[in-house]
């Protein structure tokens, strides 16, 4: 029982006074305030009291025995107990068991004097665990006590998990590269925002099995269900949602799901979930619906207002991110398709004159066997060298369709190939000067071969040149590679249209966070350098 001069000397039950009960506004119930006569003209006393008891924080007061004197009404509804149950009660039944020594830690430091704050975790009668952030400190009356005032957080800290899913949502459009990790990306944001028990998100047509789906919390054989059978618009009707309601919320989702539905796959693959509710949100891009937001939530729960605001909004970014995972998949074909155009330009104009010429080689060389023992000679020879040449050039092309040889066989022997072909087939003296591997990225290297295959390309289309020298090195974090060649040269301040080689070997560079160097000028030559960071270099030797 709580000490009734106590109670009147810390002034709580002043308004409470001569055997009047309280109600608990907050939750519904009734509160006895103990009775207790004030002193005076208790002006103060009357003031401090109302102070604590209509106080929007939770304030109470705990005996160093660890038991509850007092709690005024917005305590009793976030601990979730009347006062004249929480009265004489030991606090750390109120926390979780996990916390439980922190928290006595927290009280006894309290007791000697010195103010704390910091979160803490309720646990509530129904087993749910409210946060909290709280201010302890000791209170010397005739005896000591522990006071402690403290605020609901719970909604504080959901919108922080929502900010952090919608950081997460932007971050996914801009870093994933592909529809599926997009889409999955997003439907893990979904749930990590919401109470949602699973969400998913779909981009595409719901007809077409190729129809990109992300889930959250949903067994794998949901996918499969879902392409099988689908899931949106027969069920949603999306299309008549208006624009003042971008979430349609089904407190009957199970059910409406089972009349609905005909896929019993579909059904059966979340049967298991211990789900009812259900919220969806379209994806809508340029007017156009593009997909599907869906979150299921578990049975006796519902959405709340801010949750259905957070998934419209993330539902629009799904639709931006998806839509742009679906332009950089095209671009990406597009470059593909243009990269094999190349190689069958270069298949045209290299392999296909070099055997043509071989076949004129072959029988000029028998035409002459009988007749002209030397011409023959000089037509083998020359036939020879054509078919090395094609050989040379063959292998730098089969090199450029199975890129992993790169990382399999290093970036120097692949510029040595590059070498080979112009000696062999343009008959131009070529070296490459390089005395180490650099340990870089295979995407650096790429570019870095890429770039020196189309210097080397304007070399021999425009330059005229003899000579020709490729410089790698890689030294104080730095590789740097040097195309140079005694060509008739250019001015690099004139463009050329038509011509989009510098242009590319630019945007490859900048691609790999490098930078691209071009000196020439008429009758000089050319000189391309192109420097990118490193992470060190591999002896070659």
């Amino acid at each position: 029982m709580a000490d009734r001069s106590l109670g009147a000397k810390v002034g709580l039950n002043t308004p409470l006074s001569k055997g009047r009960t309280a109600t608990n506004t907050r939750n519904g119930g009734p509160t006895t305030a103990r009775s207790a006569v004030v002193p005076g003209d208790g002006g103060l006393d009357v003031l401090a009291a109302a102070l604590v008891r209509d106080s929007p924080d939770g304030i109470m007061f705990i005996g160093t025995d660890h038991r509850y004197l007092y709690a005024n009404p917005a305590a009793c509804e976030m601990i979730g107990y009347p006062l004249e149950m929480l009265v004489g009660r030991d606090f750390l039944t109120d926390v979780p068991e996990c916390s439980r020594q922190s928290a006595l830690a927290y009280f006894d430091n309290a007791c000697k004097g010195k103010v704390l704050r910091g979160p803490y975790v309720v646990l509530r009668p129904d087993g749910s665990e409210l946060p909290v952030e709280c201010t302890v400190t000791v209170v010397r009356l005739r005896k000591r006590l522990v006071a402690v005032v403290f605020r609901d957080i719970s909604e504080r800290l959901i919108q922080k998990r929502r900010a952090a899913a919608l950081a997460q949502a932007t971050a996914s459009v801009v870093m994933n590269d592909s529809i599926e990790a997009t889409v999955q990306s997003l439907a893990e944001c979904a749930v990590n925002g919401t109470g949602a028990l699973a969400a998913y998100v779909t981009f595409g047509d719901e007809d077409d099995l190729a129809i990109s789906i992300g889930a959250a919390g949903l067994p794998e054989q949901f996918r499969h269900a879902f392409r099988r059978g689908g899931w949106v618009r027969a069920f949603v009707a999306c299309q008549g949602t208006s624009n003042e309601q971008r979430v349609v919320v089904y407190a009957d989702g199970r059910q409406q799901l089972e009349k609905r539905c005909k896929s019993a796959p579909l059904v059966e693959s979340i049967q298991s979930l211990p789900w009812q509710a259900c919220a969806f949100a379209p994806l809508t891009y340029r007017g156009a619906i593009v997909g599907l937001l869906g979150a299921l939530y578990r049975e006796g729960e519902l959405p709340s207002e801010g949750e259905t605001t957070f998934l419209a909004t993330l539902a629009d970014q799904a639709a931006i991110a998806a839509a742009n995972a679906q332009l950089m998949a095209v671009t990406q074909e597009k470059a593909a398709l243009e990269e094999r155009q190349r190689l069958a330009r270069e298949l045209h104009d290299s392999l296909s004159q070099a055997l043509f010429g071989i076949q004129l080689g072959a029988r000029r060389a028998r035409d002459l066997m009988e007749r002209d023992h030397v011409g023959a000679v000089q037509q083998i020879d020359y036939t020879l060298k054509l078919a090395e040449a094609g050989q040379a050039e063959m292998r730098a092309l089969i090199f450029e369709l199975r890129p992993e040889s790169l990382e399999a066989e290093g970036l120097v022997l692949a510029l040595e190939r590059q070498v080979e072909v112009l000696r062999t087939r343009y008959l131009i003296e070529a070296r490459t000067i390089a005395d180490c591997e650099p340990a870089t990225s295979l995407e650096v290297k790429q570019a870095l071969y890429r770039i020196v295959q189309e210097a080397l390309q304007n070399t021999v289309k425009h330059a005229r040149a003899r000579h020709v020298d490729i410089h790698l090195e890689s030294a104080d974090g730095v590789v740097v590679v040097a195309v140079q060649d005694d060509g008739v040269g250019f001015d690099p301040e004139v463009t050329f249209p038509g011509h989009l080689g510098l242009h590319t070997m630019h945007e490859r560079a900048l691609g790999i966070a490098g930078s691209l160097d071009v000196v020439s000028s008429p009758g000089g030559g050319t000189r391309i350098v192109v420097r990118v960071p490193s992470q060190g270099s591999v002896s070659i030797v």
